[in-house]
């Protein structure tokens, strides 16, 4: 069983050493090799204009090709893949992919305004926060208690804290095997 100070704290190194974010990584080191061989695919199936192709811009790695030179020499993760990260460096298991941790990953869950549960329950630290609506939870980061998030946000942001009060999180999950004892 993982505990919410356990996980808490694996966020908190994250964010502390200055993580990155790149889409599909969970805790690796990006390299120059990485980046290339991904600016490489772009311009392989788009062409020398990649940067600018409405085509390329909707796939998913697109920023991280754009801008991902900034975290050469960085470890980087997505929003899921934070979580894939602690949760197997402390010997669990999570799913990469937001969506599927929302809807198989959380054994209680529900809706979110400005911060506070729609049930009238407190919000306890190390439970996930998911935006997106009743049918997609496309991005998750982990509550800490005191009104923040810790967040891998995106390729420009990289792993940064957030409010919880700012209306952007609509959605809370309780974490399969994590103890919430003692958490609020």
């Amino acid at each position: 069983m993982i505990t919410t100070v356990a996980l808490i704290a694996k966020f908190q190194y994250a964010l502390d050493n200055n993580w990155g974010y790149i889409w599909g990584t969970a805790g690796v080191t990006w390299t120059k090799s990485k980046q290339d061989a991904l600016v490489n695919s772009f311009k392989s199936k788009y062409g020398a204009n990649w940067k600018t192709s409405a085509e390329a811009k909707k796939a998913d790695k697109y920023y991280g090709a754009l801008n991902g030179s900034k975290w050469i020499g960085h470890t980087v993760a997505d929003c899921s893949g934070l979580f894939y990260w602690a949760f197997k460096s402390l010997g669990g298991y999570m799913y990469h992919g937001s969506n599927t941790m929302y809807n198989k990953y959380c054994t209680s869950k529900g809706k979110l305004t400005k911060g506070g549960r729609t049930d009238g329950q407190i919000l306890k630290p190390g439970t996930a926060v998911f935006t997106g609506n009743d049918s997609d939870h496309g991005h998750v980061g982990l509550y800490i208690g005191n009104d923040i998030v810790i967040e891998a946000s995106g390729t420009q942001a990289g792993v940064i804290t957030t409010k919880i009060s700012n209306g952007k999180w609509t959605y809370w999950g309780e974490l399969k095997n994590t103890s919430y004892e003692n958490s609020t």
